[in-house]
Parts: structure tokens; C-alpha cells; sequence
């Protein structure tokens, strides 16, 4: 069944101010319309651009990878992003995905446009309504639906035999507005040989067998839930720069894509969307990574020797993918920089940074244990 197209328009609200209204689904087959809408807001003067969810269809995670893009052309240009007429379900996933940290919510048009009014007169007082959140009813019925329910911090109630499972308990989620780094859009991609595979099918077989598809410097460990909402996938991996232990959380799991999202001190700040979809009759395996490095060292990291291996990694992650299905398939892969400027107010994550801790934690323990034995004597 084909997908239903997008309508997106403008309208001006008043001087300086455009409502962006989005009818039908957030999903790829809307970015064109989406930042063709934002040039035309931009061009006739926009200074804040609202953006209206009344008539809006959420279907997976692609949606709020678009967001992230306008939000850095926005910031790029200036101007403030706001949005409003959101259900509670979308209240749960922009606070989830941490997006209401960059992007203002508002209950309704109005209050949208009254705090827009503020902020171009200098007199902002309007509290966004991201600041109360879902409501209960809202967080429930998300929790038996695709997407992950909100969480202060991360819990690790399993520990999968082999797994270290540093790094990942009491720690915040973190998305690429919380990230250090160079904002990048990289995707990787396979086109599967074999005609008979589809996207169900190929994303199936990809949650079922995440442990198995990784580099032999890399352990993945899946909770037993598998790749569902809110379950987390412990990582323990060896770098040039030493052992890691981190991990992830799974944001969102559907029957075409599922989609990872990283705690504080992972290497990356922001989301990795698994996804498969058919082209010219043949399925294509995708994976694409919208992120900053999560701190300054990890930022020289990525531009010294880390972006090369990420493309090693994912490179054999899809063609170990290709293998379990029994085929194979050409590599293609494309780095879209969205925002080349360093979030220097985020220069303290490098308190949380996983790879130091990972490393210090054998060093602590020695002398813990030796502060222990001389207090003993």
C-alpha cells in the first residue's frame, strides 16, 4: 500500500511570525514539502516558525530526525522553533527523545503566538507546556504502543551473562540536542540481493540476531525482552583508546524500523534508526545515525581515527545482516553535516564519559581495596 503524502503549509501568523501546519504523516516522504514550507516562511521574514501537530499522523521515528534538521536550520538562522496542538502521545515522544529541550511546546495556537509576540518584544513570559508533561493516561497507553515511555533514568533490572553493565545505570538519555559535537546525519545502507525478502521480514531477523551481527571487538547484550520499548542493550567493546562499557536504550520498535538512543557518556549523543524498506522491488537494509560526539575528547576522537571506525562498524553490521538472511548486497554510505558548531555549554559532559570511567574503574578498585586491607591492620 502506497504511503499517504504529507501536506504541509505556511501561513503568516503576523509580522516576523509563520504557523508551519502538518497534515497527514511525519515521516521521510515529508521532508521535501517540510523545509521547501521552512525556505518560504524563512524568505518572507520568519523570525519564529510554529509548527502546528493538530492534524499530524505519527508513524515512526523518522518524524523527529526532520525536527532535529529544522531545529539546526532554525538555530542556524536565528530564529526560535515552537510548537503546538500536540496530543498527549506526542508530549510523550518529544519527552522521551529530550526534543523539549530545544523545541518550546504550547497547548494551543494561541499561546503559541502570544509567547511568539513576547519573545520578538523582548517581555517573554509564557511558560511552554512541555513543563507539565503527559499525562498519566498518556504514559500508559504508550507503554503497551512502539514507543518507549519517558524515564528519568535508566534502570538495569537484568544483566545478560558476560556483560559488565558499567556506565548505563542512573544515567540520563541523551539526544543529539544534548551532545557535544558536530551535528551528523550518516547513513549506511545495503540492497539485498534476494527479491522474495521484505522490510517485515529483514527487521525481524535484525532484532532477533543483534548480539550475533557485530565486530569481534564488540559485544552487544540485548535484555531478554529483546529490542522492545525501553529495554536497554548493554555494549562492552574494545577501541584504540581502550575498553568501553556503555550501552543503549531502545526509543522506538516497529514492524520496519526500530530505533536506539544513548545515555550520557556514550561515545555519541543522539539515535541510530534501524530500517528496511522495499526499492525497485528489492528490500534495502538501512542504518542511519543523527548524533554529536558527547563530549570534547570524544568530538577529537571522532575527528582523528572514531568516524572511520563507525563506518567499519556498520559496514559489517549490514553485511553480517546480509549473511544471516542468506545474501548479499553492495555497501553505500552518506554523511550529511546539519550543524557544524560545538555545543561548548555541553563541554561538562566529559564528566560522564564512558570510556574514562571504563578505563579508571580497575585503577579505584585497587586502591579501594588496598584502603580497606590497611584500614584492617
Amino acid at each position: 500500500m502506497p504511503e499517504p503524502t504529507p501536506t504541509i503549509s505556511a501561513r503568516r501568523a503576523f509580522s516576523n511570525v509563520h504557523v508551519i501546519d502538518l497534515v497527514g504523516e511525519l515521516a521521510s516522504q515529508a521532508e521535501a514539502a517540510l523545509f521547501l514550507t521552512y525556505q518560504k516562511a524563512s524568505s518572507d521574514g520568519a523570525k519564529v516558525i510554529i509548527l502546528n501537530f493538530h492534524h499530524l499522523v505519527y508513524k515512526n521515528s523518522t518524524g523527529i530526525k526532520l525536527l532535529v534538521m529544522l531545529l539546526a536550520r532554525c538555530r542556524a538562522a536565528g530564529q526560535r522553533l515552537f510548537a503546538t496542538e500536540m496530543s498527549d502521545d506526542f508530549q510523550n515522544i518529544f519527552q522521551v527523545a529530550q526534543l523539549e529541550q530545544g523545541i518550546s511546546l504550547y497547548r494551543s495556537e494561541a499561546e503559541a503566538l502570544q509567547a511568539a509576540h513576547e519573545v520578538l518584544s523582548g517581555t517573554s513570559t509564557l511558560a511552554p507546556a512541555a513543563s507539565v508533561g503527559p499525562s498519566r493516561a498518556a504514559v500508559k497507553k504508550r507503554s503497551t504502543n512502539n514507543w518507549a515511555t519517558p524515564v528519568n533514568r535508566l534502570k538495569v533490572d537484568e544483566i545478560p551473562a558476560g556483560a559488565k553493565a558499567l556506565n548505563v545505570h542512573g544515567r540520563r538519555l541523551f539526544g543529539p540536542l544534548q551532545g557535544f559535537g558536530q551535528l551528523w546525519l550518516k547513513t549506511y545502507q545495503i540492497e539485498l540481493c534476494d527479491c522474495e525478502l521484505t522490510p517485515h521480514k529483514v527487521i525481524e531477523v535484525w532484532k532477533q540476531t543483534v548480539p550475533r551481527l557485530k565486530p569481534p571487538t564488540k559485544r552487544f547484550y540485548p535484555s531478554s525482552m529483546g529490542i522492545t520499548p525501553n529495554e536497554l542493550v548493554l555494549i562492552d567493546a574494545q577501541t584504540p583508546g581502550g575498553p568501553i562499557s556503555t550501552g543503549v536504550m531502545v526509543l522506538y520498535a516497529g514492524p520496519e524500523s526500530f530505533t536506539l538512543m544513548t545515555p550520557a557518556g556514550h561515545p555519541e549523543a543522539g539515535w541510530v534508526t534501524f530500517s528496511s524498506y522495499l526499492k525497485d522491488h528489492s528490500a534495502v537494509a538501512q542504518v542511519q545515525v543523527m548524533a554529536r560526539a558527547g563530549d570534547p575528547l570524544y568530538e577529537l576522537a571522532f575527528r582523528f581515527v572514531g568516524s572511520k571506525l563507525q563506518d567499519d562498524v556498520w559496514t559489517y553490521v549490514l553485511t553480517a545482516l546480509a549473511e544471516q538472511l542468506g545474501t548479499t548486497g553492495k555497501i553505500k554510505k552518506h554523511a550529511t553535516l546539519l550543524d557544524a558548531k560545538l555545543q561548548w555549554d555541553r563541554a561538562s559532559n566529559l564528566w560522564y564519559n564512558a570510556q574514562l570511567r571504563t578505563l579508571l574503574r580497575r585503577p579505584i578498585g585497587f586502591l579501594r581495596r588496598l584502603a580497606q586491607r590497611s584500614d584492617g591492620r
